[in-house]
């Protein structure tokens, strides 16, 4: 009689830990994927609402311009990267959905196991144990530590049997509302798709429409071919005096570092001579200032700010074909950034302003020295600072030029002495 008790009772504190242990492990986190989803939702729609404020200006202008069809494209392609990213959510919150309906159906069987245990005992202890009984197996014990461990098993296993299913069910009842909820987002999501798989067909029809009119210009053909070669060759020679504005910082900060090399070493110290043929390297003055300056900028790869608040990249870094124009290729040191009308170029970090000059279209440029890293900023109609002045992250150095098209477009350039580098590498 006692033995059987005895395995009654450790067969349903056996059931009991295997169901806690079930509630444990029925929720895999998906939370982290989740939230990376979500943040790369929130920055696509950022840009989408960035190209929407420029072509907002460009559709004023009477004018097709290519730059609107250029940005057309990058719109489109990020409302199909926006549609990608909704889809991908909205399997995840599926398969979420599956794992909770999943988990609450083994909760309700286990839950209904236990209903019928639990009515069993009621009639067994009905029926076969009173007060008397207990007691009976209590005293039955072979010394006092087992009538101890019997006594408290018996004042704690009442309790366990009460609170068992009323958890468990509060359990569950959690479970179907997260079930609901996740089913609502879901709907949520799917709204959301529709909406963008729409907007992507206007989209594509208006890019179609904007492709007729290019189209219409095929009998001036090499007229639109010589404007693009003009705007070419005024990009060279604008590089050109970059290049020739860096490399005499260069060789400014080289010979400073030369100076103070020498007063180190002494008066009698030899001058470094120059290897011939050789490619200058760039040496910056080796302050303290200067080291902690270029080791922070350094640091900060990948992690500038962008150098303005709202724009979209509509030219990468590198030598590449021109995206409307067969047989033209485009050099490009830097990347191209379309803005919206009169908005303002910041600094991406702490540094003095190096040079400051007036390219061939008559604009103003800007070249700030961060230690021995450089930014250059292009294209300002005006600019608020002067040669020589400390600026920090985030400063307004000036205003971006917009052309006859209503386009505000600028080229941002990054570089380490004479070495160019890739923009988009450093920024965020």
């Amino acid at each position: 009689m006692i033995h059987t008790k005895n395995n009654r009772i450790n067969s349903l504190l056996k059931t009991l830990i295997l169901i806690c242990f079930m509630l444990i492990i029925s929720l895999p986190s998906q939370s982290q994927d989740r939230k990376k989803l979500e943040d790369q939702k929130a920055k696509i729609e950022r840009e989408i609402n960035a190209i929407n404020a420029i072509l907002k200006e460009t559709k004023n202008t009477k004018r097709m311009s290519a730059s609107e069809l250029s940005i057309l494209k990058r719109k489109i392609a990020s409302r199909q990267k926006l549609i990608d990213n909704i889809s991908k959510q909205m399997n995840m919150i599926n398969g979420e959905i599956l794992n909770t309906q999943k988990s609450i159906v083994e909760i309700n069987n286990e839950i209904s196991v236990l209903k019928k245990d639990y009515a069993k005992m009621l009639r067994y202890a009905q029926y076969n144990r009173t007060s008397t009984d207990k007691l009976l197996f209590i005293f039955s014990s072979k010394n006092y530590r087992q009538a101890y461990q019997r006594y408290v098993f018996f004042r704690q296993y009442g309790d366990m049997q009460k609170n068992m299913i009323s958890n468990i069910k509060a359990k569950s009842d959690e479970l179907e509302k997260k079930t609901n909820e996740l089913s609502l987002k879901k709907k949520n999501q799917e709204s959301l798709l529709q909406q963008e798989e729409k907007n992507k067909k206007s989209l594509t029809q208006e890019q179609q429409v904007k492709q007729r009119n290019i189209n219409k210009l095929s009998k001036k053909e090499k007229q639109l071919t010589q404007q693009i070669r003009q705007k070419q060759a005024q990009r060279k020679k604008l590089q050109n005096q970059i290049n020739a504005a860096i490399a005499a910082e260069v060789k400014r900060q080289a010979a400073i570092a030369a100076k103070k090399q020498k007063e180190a070493l002494g008066k009698d110290a030899d001058k470094p001579k120059a290897t011939p043929g050789k490619k200058t390297e760039y040496v910056m003055s080796a302050t303290p200032e200067e080291v902690k300056l270029s080791n922070s900028f350094a640091s900060n790869r990948g992690r500038l700010p962008w150098p303005v608040e709202q724009g979209v990249v509509t030219s990468q870094f590198g030598t590449h074909p021109h995206p409307d124009i067969k047989g033209i290729m485009i050099e490009n040191n830097g990347i191209d950034i379309q803005t919206p009308r009169a908005s303002a170029i910041r600094a991406v970090f702490d540094g003095v302003v190096s040079r400051i000059f007036r390219g061939p279209t008559g604009q103003q440029n800007i070249i700030i020295r961060h230690g021995e890293y450089l930014t250059v900023y292009t294209n300002l109609s005006s600019v608020s600072v002067s040669v020589g002045s400390k600026v920090s992250t985030k400063q307004t150095l000036g205003i971006i030029y917009t052309n006859s098209d209503n386009v505000s477009e600028f080229n941002f350039q990054v570089w380490k002495g004479n070495s160019k580098q890739n923009p988009s590498a450093w920024i965020k």
